[in-house]
């Protein structure tokens, strides 16, 4: 019977359940553990794994330029930063009420890393979430608007719980770039 559920979980794809369970199983029957608390532990455990699975395929298909959390921002070096606000938005609190945010300031004052940060926390919260620079963004709608794709690259864009466009405004934008950029803000 055993060897008939360890097929079972591998056939439900339930890996973490079958990697899992001979050890638990064990501690659960020494311990008098219940059937059903037995099973919620298992579940719960299947669950974190999976849910660490999607964040960590989330993050990489992102196209974060590196991979830094709030915790390795030094606030202490940024005062003018407000760590609060900060972790408020790291809550994705913002999203949640359909809001944007701007990051803006002189250059090495780690803007991107805190939208990159954001962003991650969006990633591990399974939230559908991509990065570009404005100027690839830009250059990519103009391809499509050339090649009559662009509702298309306009709707690809839109899918994303969270679109972090970094770098605006260090290129000039030409006005067809910014007719294509306002069409595909408008559009989220």
């Amino acid at each position: 019977m055993y060897a008939k559920l360890l097929n079972n979980l591998e056939t439900l794809k339930l890996e973490r359940i079958r990697s899992y369970l001979p050890a638990y199983l064990d501690t659960a029957v020494k311990d008098g553990v219940p059937l059903v608390d037995a099973l919620i532990h298992l579940t719960d455990q299947e669950i974190a794994h999976k849910d660490k699975v999607a964040a960590k395929m989330q993050i990489s298909m992102a196209g974060f330029p590196f991979q830094k959390t709030l915790k390795d921002y030094q606030f202490d070096f940024q005062s003018c930063v407000n760590k609060n606000e900060i972790h408020d938005l790291a809550s994705l609190r913002f999203m949640e009420q359909k809001e944007n945010i701007i990051f803006y300031g002189t250059p090495g004052v780690g803007k991107t890393h805190l939208a990159t940060s954001i962003g991650i926390e969006a990633a591990h919260k399974r939230f559908q979430t991509y990065f570009i620079s404005c100027n690839d963004l830009i250059q990519n709608l103009k391809k499509a608007n050339g090649e009559n794709r662009l509702e298309a690259r306009l709707k690809n864009y839109t899918r994303y719980r969270l679109l972090v466009i970094d770098e605006i405004g260090y290129l000039p934008i030409d006005s067809l770039g910014a007719n294509l950029f306002f069409q595909l803000i408008a559009k989220r």
